[in-house]
């Protein structure tokens, strides 16, 4: 069995930090970035509905440590969370990456990296989408997205 579970904690009406903690074949991991609301609303969601998903924009959620220089770019990435098509019978492939945060060095803060893969399926996207939103909005305490067999 492998599962991707997202929270949310909102800072303020506007932002809050998504947590998703991810388990796949005996391998896990727990990251968490900061997003605006309603980029996630707009966004991200949409793209999670949408049928097929785009080959080459898949839908993707991506947050840490943002590049002061180079205005768009991650310099760390603690949560990457993306949704592509598989095969031709409807499989998608979900990838999560985590990270823990660095402050000095990966080394000296001992930093810690998961990446899990797992399959899925539309419906079971779709309804990862639909509770996120009720996430977002207060009324659920998580989103799962669980593995399919494809």
């Amino acid at each position: 069995m492998a599962e991707l579970r997202v929270k949310y904690s909102p800072d303020d009406e506007w932002t809050g930090e998504l947590e998703g903690v991810v388990a796949s074949n005996g391998f896990s991991g727990r990251g968490s970035a900061w997003f605006d609301r309603t980029h996630l609303r707009t966004a991200i969601i949409p793209a999670f509905r949408a049928f097929p998903l785009s080959d080459s924009e898949p839908p993707t959620i991506e947050g840490g440590f943002w590049s002061k220089e180079r205005q768009g770019e991650l310099e760390q990435c603690h949560l990457r969370i993306t949704v592509k098509q598989h095969n031709a019978r409807g499989g998608l492939l979900v990838r999560v990456d985590v990270a823990s945060q660095v402050w000095k060095t990966p080394d000296a803060d001992m930093q810690q990296t998961v990446t899990a893969r797992f399959l899925t399926d539309y419906e079971a996207l779709r309804q990862f989408a639909e509770d996120l939103e009720r996430v977002l909005d207060g009324a659920l305490e998580e989103a799962v997205l669980r593995n399919t067999t494809m």
